[in-house]
């Protein structure tokens, strides 16, 4: 039986799909939530069976999307209600939920506490009303506010606000705005996002976006490094590169993925981490539908990983983080040399101010968060690289 740490449950359901976005998303009807959430709690019973009854408690369990806050109440109780029954949770259990500001009333606050959450994520992305029309968002700059005050009057002590940077045709001083508002509402934790222009959305296949992005690189790059330092002074922890918290205030959730934790997820286009073995449902609901009306696991694609992908996976998580990489361990852990040829690259990402060494750990700086991934292919051990056994 393997140990599963943390559950996540996919909500796709968006009222306006935003041009930026790449998840696993379907347009809002309220017709379809029943018929989805009944597929949903039939996933988690073929999970629990298949990973041979209830597991050890679970530590975290969070709700994502698309938009978990499009489910009432009363959808909500019998989803959480399976999940736990299928799924013994951890007393201490972290249970997590996104929201949109639109949702954000009091009442519903009340009542997801009522059902056990404790930990809210608040999709604000901007309090400027010329960001969010750009991004596409359905709501307005007053109702950013109105939210994040709701929230702190009526929701969990625990609670995440995302800001996204790098809207198309906007001034970078418009997201130095929103840090400040940020930082004066003082939040536990704060994500910031920079635009990405994902294959097969919206932004992506617009020419002027594409353009706009590609100019802007620089300011996007100088909007995040001004952003992490003015955060950093105001006593928030650079813990991830793109997440910052007051102590003790960490994701739990992203914790236990970065560190290696075995993890199941439900819902179209949820994935999953089990002892090495990577997988993940169809994105589409018809498709994710037909199986589980079949009595088969959703599944669309399954890897089990290699040890060099191992090795690789561990470098990669290690380095988004504050904590960085133990190099000794790694080589200990993988059985990959770490060599003179990746001491030679560290060397040179600490001359450009990129990377620093901490206790044997190549930590990598805010400008080096900036280039996580193209750090991670320079220094990942390759398909040929000796695995000592």
């Amino acid at each position: 039986m393997a140990a599963i740490r943390a559950l996540y449950c996919h909500i796709p359901f968006c009222r306006t799909i935003c041009p930026f976005c790449a998840f696993a998303v379907h347009g809002n009807r309220e017709r379809l939530h029943a018929d989805y959430l009944r597929r949903l709690e039939r996933e988690i019973g073929l999970a629990a069976a298949g990973n041979g009854g209830p597991s050890q408690p679970i530590e975290s369990l969070y709700f994502g999307g698309g938009t978990p806050s499009t489910l009432t109440l009363e959808e909500l109780e019998p989803l959480m209600a399976a999940l736990r029954r299928n799924f013994p949770l951890s007393p201490d259990a972290e249970i997590a939920f996104e929201c949109n500001p639109e949702d954000v009333r009091g009442p519903y606050l009340s009542g997801l506490r009522r059902l056990g959450i404790d930990r809210l994520s608040l999709g604000i992305q901007s309090f400027d009303e010329k960001t969010l029309a750009a991004l596409g968002r359905n709501h307005n700059g007053r109702r950013s506010r109105e939210a994040l005050r709701e929230v702190q009057r009526h929701g969990p002590a625990n609670y995440n606000v995302d800001l996204m940077f790098g809207a198309p045709g906007i001034d970078p001083r418009a997201f130095a705005g929103d840090v400040a508002a940020v930082i004066d509402a003082e939040p536990p934790h704060v994500s910031l996002y920079g635009l990405d222009l994902e294959p097969g959305t919206l932004f992506a296949r617009d020419p002027a976006v594409r353009e706009w992005d590609g100019r802007h690189k620089q300011a996007q790059a100088e909007a995040y490094l001004d952003a992490a330092e003015r955060l950093t002074r105001a006593g928030y922890r650079h813990y991830e590169v793109s997440n910052f918290c007051r102590p003790g205030y960490d994701g739990r959730q992203n914790r236990i993925v970065w560190d290696g934790g075995n993890y199941l997820g439900f819902g179209t286009g949820a994935h999953s981490h089990v002892d090495g073995v990577r997988r993940h449902n169809h994105r589409h609901l018809r498709a994710y539908s037909r199986s589980l009306d079949a009595g088969e696991a959703p599944e669309a694609f399954r890897e089990a990983l290699s040890a060099v992908q191992r090795a690789n996976e561990t470098l990669m998580l290690s380095l988004r983080r504050d904590t960085g990489l133990d190099t000794a361990q790694w080589e200990r852990c993988h059985g990959i040399p770490w060599g003179e040829a990746r001491n030679k690259t560290a060397a040179a990402l600490a001359a450009a101010g990129k990377a620093q060494w901490a206790a044997g750990r190549l930590v990598l700086t805010a400008r080096g968060f900036l280039v996580a991934d193209a750090v991670t292919e320079q220094l990942m051990a390759g398909a040929d690289e000796q695995v000592a056994v």
